[in-house]
């Protein structure tokens, strides 16, 4: 069942960066969220700030400084969690998708995560790459700005522990 969901989830996130990037930059979407009084449990709802010429749907706290940011996640590191990244225009299911992951460190502000396996991960992980929310790093490791993306933990009841293999 959690597979199914995250499958849903998935495909809606790599459906709606392609729609918000034809939209040429409108803030109205930003602006009917608002309107429609839908929350947002991330940093912030203030507009994406394009970082070296990424994804206009990438949305970045501004005044966040990475190497401040990240130690609060340390309580993570060699742990499973849930990451969430931070979007700009996204309808809210696909805008809070929860990403299986397994940090595995910070450094230089950036948290370290390997991906657990969900279906079609390598094209979700292209797609993330490209909108600039993750850099691949060395050895299957990937790194996430902590300004635009957050780690939660992930809920004991929703894991199978005689399953996991990591």
């Amino acid at each position: 069942m959690i597979g199914l969901i995250v499958t849903f989830g998935l495909v809606l996130a790599a459906v709606w960066p392609l729609q918000g990037s034809e939209s040429n930059g409108d803030s109205d979407a930003g602006d009917s969220e608002k309107a429609s009084g839908v929350t947002d449990s991330s940093p912030t709802s203030l507009p994406a700030e394009p970082v070296g010429g990424g994804v206009k749907g990438r949305r970045i706290t501004p005044g966040c400084k990475p190497s401040e940011e990240s130690p609060k996640y340390e309580q993570f590191i060699d742990r499973r969690a849930l990451m969430i990244l931070s979007w700009n225009g996204m309808p809210e299911k696909a805008a809070n998708l929860r990403i299986p992951v397994r940090v595995v460190g910070i450094e230089d502000g950036a948290i370290g995560v390997r991906f657990l396996e969900f279906p079609m991960r390598e094209q979700y992980v292209n797609l993330w790459i490209g909108s600039d929310h993750v850099e691949a790093g060395p050895e299957g490791v990937f790194l996430v700005d902590p300004c635009s993306a957050t780690i939660v933990e992930w809920p004991e009841v929703e894991r199978d522990v005689a399953e996991d293999p990591y």
